[in-house]
């Protein structure tokens, strides 16, 4: 009799076992689903070349989208269209992939123009002057090697509750291309040349 309750209790305990790691499953997996489902809008944005969202995305908590020479630089000719941005003729070669996703992060695969060097290279061909300066930047980007990346954006899901932070100089040089170090590393070049001359 003791024997068929112990058995009966521990055919009990597996049961609870079994049925709280199915629980545990579930919600781990309905977890991954809604991570992966906001990781794929990102990709989404990037396939479909969404500047407002991507812009929003990027910039707007981004200490870059207070830089007006920067916002100005990146601004559109015609407020009705997306597609004649710089950012936007980096993206138009842009592809994104969800490599994987653990428990804090989001590791994409970005392939992109290799622009690390396009603003110093621009600005040191002597043909270019101010009114061709946009198409050379332009022509830059089109004939640009592509380059892949791995970059991973943190994130956290909690109470239903999915935020992930985009807005990394590791995303958005992977986005553009590295053009943002080119940009800021211009600017440097720029500020320590004023120096120089301020000096003499």
């Amino acid at each position: 009799m003791n024997h068929f309750v112990k058995s009966k209790a521990s055919v009990k305990n597996k049961i609870i076992a079994m049925a709280t790691m199915c629980a545990l499953c579930l919600s781990a997996c309905g977890t991954d689903k809604k991570v992966e489902e906001e990781a794929q809008k990102v990709v989404r944005m990037v396939e479909n070349n969404d500047m407002k969202s991507l812009e929003k995305l990027l910039f707007e908590t981004n200490e870059l989208s207070e830089d007006e020479e920067l916002s100005d630089f990146f601004e559109t000719e015609d407020e009705e269209t997306d597609d004649n941005g710089v950012i936007a003729k980096i993206v138009a070669h842009d592809s994104l992939k969800i490599k994987k996703i653990t428990d804090d992060k989001i590791i994409y695969e970005i392939n992109s123009p290799n622009l690390e060097n396009m603003l110093q290279d621009v600005m040191a061909n002597e043909k270019v002057t101010q009114e061709n300066f946009e198409k050379s930047v332009y022509d830059y980007i089109e004939l640009a090697d592509m380059k892949k990346v791995k970059v991973d954006v943190p994130y956290t899901y909690e109470n239903k509750l999915f935020t992930a932070d985009y807005a990394t100089e590791e995303f958005v040089n992977g986005i553009t291309g590295n053009m943002m170090s080119s940009y800021q590393k211009l600017v440097q070049e720029m500020i320590s040349e004023n120096s120089v001359e301020d000096a003499e």
